[in-house]
């Protein structure tokens, strides 16, 4: 299990150089995506630090979700144009902010794996990763997907997420069956994971510098 993590966290820690190395070049959307990276950096090494000591982490989740949430909500806010859009994302902000309380305090607690509010937070950037290719799509406003790093995020996100709508609703159920029931499901969430950073590494490595007005 320790090399699949070590490879995490080797795609993790290089998205997040590249990052802060080309920081001064990234536009506002993926400045954010950064610091979502590095939340998630910080949060895991120390929650995998925890687990080598047999010490329960789910409590860091139910603190980095949110966070997660909101920088990403803010990313797709920053990048899509239509009001109506963007609107509607900063509208759900303060409702997953109540759900996520909702949810640790009446139906999850903080010591549990907080499987509801995971799926909530996937099927949410889902949408926005959605929203984002129909603007692409329709508008025609890119010429090379390939060459573009909000793509690249937006599709990271896309297949991190959907993937992960199934296998955070079925681990809190393999979790209270058997240990062992969810341990190949917990692989499948680190190789998300691993591509979700790759995404992230290369739309830093892609970023170009900024135009400065003229």
């Amino acid at each position: 299990m320790w090399i699949i993590l070590y490879i995490y966290f080797f795609f993790l820690i290089l998205s997040v150089f590249f990052w802060a190395y080309k920081y001064g070049d990234l536009k506002i959307s993926l400045r954010i995506a950064g610091f979502t990276a590095l939340a998630t950096l910080l949060v895991d090494v120390y929650a995998a630090y925890l687990l080598s000591h047999d010490t329960n982490n789910n409590y860091l989740y139910h603190i980095l979700i949110p966070i997660q949430y909101v920088l990403l909500s803010l990313m797709f806010y920053k990048e899509l144009s239509a009001p109506i859009v963007r609107k509607s994302i900063l509208s759900t902000l303060p409702i997953f902010i109540f759900a996520v309380v909702f949810i640790t305090l009446r139906l999850q607690s903080i010591i549990e794996y907080s499987s509801y509010t995971r799926v909530l937070k996937n099927v949410l950037l889902a949408c926005w990763c959605l929203l984002y290719y129909r603007e692409v799509f329709l508008g025609l406003r890119i010429n090379r997907l390939e060459t573009e790093p909000m793509f690249w995020i937006s599709t990271g996100l896309f297949f991190y997420s959907l993937g992960n709508v199934f296998v955070d609703g079925l681990m809190n159920y393999l979790l209270e069956q058997s240990r062992g029931w969810a341990k190949p499901i917990y692989y499948v969430n680190i190789f998300l994971g691993i591509l979700l950073n790759i995404t992230f590494l290369v739309s830093f490595l892609l970023s170009k510098k900024r135009q400065l007005p003229s």
